[in-house]
């Protein structure tokens, strides 16, 4: 225009009549975005439609906000391109519909994935509200698809109790050194699998372990007191490793560049007598519960597994770690630790020291 402006304008030409339609100004709204909005204009005079915005093209967005933001980003990725990109991803942004969306995933549905199939609506319903916020689409179309499908059964992770903890260790007694040592640090750190496996020797700091907020599920940096037991159980860690100049404190056997595959101690449990009964998540449980029937506070006791308490609110004054309540709960679980495993006979010298005489009480 005279003044300067700049717009995107749709040209439209019917019976010999041309038209021109505003579709929005420059650079406010770009050459994609305008040839989006010219796409639906065209649909709605009843002509041939250009090509616009895909599927694929809103993936990238919400890749590009969630990466390095949650901690599942890569298995959330791989789940999206098997389950929805791999079919449906070169499609038409308006032309993804409800009844698509169903098509799509019921096969999902039809294997007995329920809680794969939660996650992968979830997440489709928040790459389609990036559609609309980027202008791509008018409106979110599925946003009450999930309502069509059963809510998956939430089945706790199995886990003994702490009293048959004695017979886990002697199962685990025949179990490889480094399947051992990891099982033993495991139920002592009560962390979850994952941050065992990428734990860090420059994370420890004297008798404190401070895992960065990165490689935390809440996103949020966790101290763990180290007890007596914990830092001798370290040190031999450290002593038997198989890559002794590793960074990580349970590297692969293969190279001491990477870590140790997250779910070693379940796949090891699953081939016991413990399958079915136990997997390396549920340690926590077996610790959690210990903490309740030895009356442990429940504030503190919620710390030592890295959960979150309150209301956001009492959160917002409330910010202590209760580092130094944990210090005696992490000492007196040790302490029990140690117990069962001289009642079992577990890495003796390690857990418990042998009496003078041999044999174990």
């Amino acid at each position: 225009m005279p003044s300067g402006i700049k717009s995107w304008v749709f040209r439209l030409s019917e019976t010999g009549k041309v038209t021109d339609i505003t579709l929005g100004r420059w650079p406010e709204m770009s050459l994609k975005a305008a040839r989006q909005e010219a796409r639906r204009r065209r649909k709605a005079a009843g002509l041939s439609p250009q090509r616009g915005y895909v599927l694929n093209d809103a993936f990238r967005l919400w890749k590009n906000l969630k990466r390095g933001r949650i901690v599942s980003y890569r298995d959330e990725k791989k789940r999206i391109e098997q389950y929805l990109m791999s079919k449906i991803g070169s499609r038409q942004l308006d032309e993804i519909t409800a009844p698509l969306i169903i098509h799509t995933v019921m096969p999902i549905e039809r294997s007995g994935k329920r809680s794969t199939l939660k996650r992968i609506l979830m997440r489709t319903r928040e790459i389609l509200d990036l559609a609309v916020c980027a202008g791509f689409i008018p409106h979110n179309p599925i946003e009450r698809v999930s309502k069509v499908f059963a809510p998956p059964r939430v089945k706790p992770m199995p886990a003994v109790h702490w009293k048959e903890l004695p017979d886990v260790m002697r199962v685990m007694t025949e179990a490889p050194r480094d399947m051992q040592l990891l099982f033993a640090w495991s139920l002592l750190s009560m962390l979850r699998p994952g941050e065992n496996a990428k734990l860090k020797w420059e994370w420890v700091d004297g008798d404190v372990l401070t895992i960065p907020a990165t490689e935390m599920k809440k996103r949020r940096p966790h101290r763990v007191p180290l007890s007596e037991l914990m830092l001798k159980l370290l040190s031999v860690i450290r002593k038997e490793s198989p890559h002794p100049r590793s960074g990580f404190v349970f590297p692969s056997k293969r190279s001491g560049s990477k870590h140790v595959y997250q779910q070693n101690l379940t796949k090891y449990l699953f081939k016991t007598p413990l399958r079915g009964r136990l997997v390396g998540h549920g340690l926590r449980s077996v610790a959690r519960v210990w903490l309740a029937d030895h009356e442990k506070p429940f504030e503190a006791s919620e710390a030592c597994l890295s959960h979150v308490t309150g209301s956001s609110v009492s959160r917002a004054y409330q910010r202590s770690d209760f580092l130094v309540s944990r210090r005696s709960i992490m000492d007196d679980w040790s302490s029990f630790v140690s117990d069962c495993a001289r009642s079992a006979g577990f890495l003796p010298g390690i857990l418990f020291v042998e009496p003078v005489g041999g044999g174990v009480d």
